[in-house]
Order: C-alpha cells, then structure tokens, then sequence
C-alpha cells in the first residue's frame, strides 16, 4: 500500500513526502479508486511499471481471494462497517423495500424478534388470489421460523449479521435446518449444543434432537447438562479425569446404567451421591464497579433487553448483569 500510494503521488506529480490528509484530493482519489496509465512501483532497488486500480478495489479482491484464513484475518482488520446511504443498512433495493404484506416491508419482518415474527406471519391472511400467489411461500416461512423457535432461538432476529452469533447459536441455526429438510439415515454429532442456551429453553432443544431421532437418524450430543445426560438413549461417559487424566472409557448405558456405577463422577452426581454444596459464606463485594452503558458491535441494537449495562467489580473481577 505504501508503495502504491508512492507511485500514485509521482504520477500525478505531488509531493511523496507530504502526509496522506495534507495530499491533494486527486492523488487521494487516486489511491483509493485507482488512475489511468501506467504506475511506476519501487521495491527496494527493484521498480516495475503497473496499472493501479485503486486501494479498494485491491483489498476486495484480496479479502474474496485469499490464500489463507490468516491472511483474510489480516485484511479484514483494514475494512470497518458503513452503513448504505440509500437503504439504511437494510439491505435492499427502494423498490423491493416499498412492497408491503399485513402492513409491514421485509425489512420490518426480518428486525422482528423470530418469535414476534411467528406471530405476525400467523396473522397474515390472504384472499383467493393472494393465496394462489404466496400461499405456499408464506407456509414456507411460518415452518423455517418455527424451527429456529423450537431450538430456543425464538429472542434472535433475522437481520442479525452472522458475526455476532455465539457457536452454540451457530449450531442451533444448523440444527433447524436439519429439522427442516426431513432427511433421514445421517448422523449428527454436536459439541455442547446448550451452551448460551437459557435453562427454560433447554427443553425445546431436547425435543428436537428427540425429533431428529424419531426421524431415522443417529445423534452423538457431547455435553456436561444433566438434562440432555438423562434423556439419552445411550450414554457413554469417558474419564476419569479431563485431559491427561481421562480418556477410559468408566461406563456406558442408560443413565441409571452410568448412575449406578461406582466408578463413573458423572453418575455420582446423576445419582445425588456427590453434589456441590451452596457455600455458606459468600464473598462481599466492595462497592467499586465499572458501568458501560452502549456496548460495541457484539450487541447488536435491539438487544438491549438481555443485556442493557453490564458491571465489573474491579478489585474481584466479577460480573453483574443488570
């Protein structure tokens, strides 16, 4: 880049030295958007004669191309999000935006919260001709979002970038999917399915892994809930210890199998022989905490229901959610 924006200020005769605000807006535009002609480019003692169709466009072409996913880490760091002047960040053409159904665009739909969605997709009601037209299509969306609802995603909303997702989010979203292509004979292996997932949900995921069974396939859960631990059919639990000190297999079987077990911690636990006792003494806190009041990116706009200011006790390193 740096040779770039050297080449690019000589050609149009300005001075290289001068920092990148004070150049004149031609060699800027330049850099950015790329000149006509030929560019001499100077590595060290080596020069070479080259077009230059801009910093942006280079970058763009680096990001959809690269040789690793190191180097697109590296790149990524040179972009930021911008939002459209046109559509707001919506997305989408005026046009497409400006078509409405039961009083509401796309772009009203997709910020809804999919559980909100459900509902006013279940309003909706079409006459003779409509029906004809989107019946199918609106069936279509009401059973996709009803899949996402039932793997306890009901709180996310459609326009929510893909980035800002957590990996058991990521692996419910694939889940529904599989819900809703009915296919059968296929083994599905999930690493820790719950996590990030409320305990009043948890029980919408187990239906659907139980769904999924019922449909002819094979699931392999890897997880530490209780729950999901005894509404398998089969239970294998690897051990004793984690890392180094694991790796046996101490017992398999049904849960009361693993339960009944002496030499299995898991089924000391399932059984009520071993728990983890309340402390009697809670540590105190001393007063002094951090509020931050907007969040960055992470917590997209609409959130703020889950998650409206967040403390850190600076002395304790805990967390208090408010």
């Amino acid at each position: 880049m740096k040779s770039a924006l050297a080449a690019v200020a000589k050609h149009l005769k300005a001075d290289v030295k001068l920092p990148f605000v004070d150049l004149p807006r031609e060699v800027r535009d330049g850099f950015f958007h790329g000149v006509s002609g030929q560019l001499t480019f100077r590595q060290g003692l080596y020069s070479y004669q080259s077009p230059w169709k801009g910093a942006l466009r280079w970058l763009s072409e680096r990001l959809n191309e690269a040789p690793s996913e190191k180097v697109r880490v590296t790149l990524e760091e040179l972009v930021s999000p911008s939002v459209c002047p046109d559509c707001k960040g919506r997305r989408l053409r005026s046009d497409s935006l400006s078509v409405r159904l039961g009083g509401r665009g796309i772009a009203e739909y997709t910020a809804l919260p999919i559980e909100d969605s459900v509902a006013a997709f279940e309003a909706i009601k079409l006459n003779g001709r409509e029906e004809q037209i989107a019946g199918q299509i609106l069936r279509e969306i009401k059973n996709r979002l009803r899949f996402l609802e039932s793997v306890g995603l009901g709180y996310l909303t459609l326009d929510r970038p893909s980035s800002t997702l957590s990996g058991g989010e990521g692996q419910r979203i694939r889940l529904a999917t599989q819900i809703g292509s009915q296919l059968r004979g296929v083994l599905y292996v999930l690493d820790e399915p719950s996590i990030g997932l409320h305990p009043r949900d948890n029980q919408k995921l187990l239906d659907t892994l139980t769904a999924l069974r019922d449909l002819g396939n094979t699931v392999l859960v890897v997880e530490h809930d209780e729950e999901t631990i005894r509404r398998a059919d089969y239970v294998v639990d690897l051990g004793p210890g984690a890392g180094a000190h694991g790796g046996e297999l101490v017992a398999y079987g049904t849960a009361a199998d693993v339960a009944s077990n002496p030499r299995s911690i898991t089924g000391l636990y399932i059984s009520g022989l071993r728990k983890i006792e309340v402390p009697a003494h809670r540590r105190s806190a001393n007063g002094k905490y951090l509020t931050v009041h907007r969040r960055p990116c992470q917590q997209p706009e609409g959130d703020r229901r889950f998650v409206s200011a967040w403390s850190i006790n600076r002395h304790h390193r805990s967390f208090r959610f408010r």
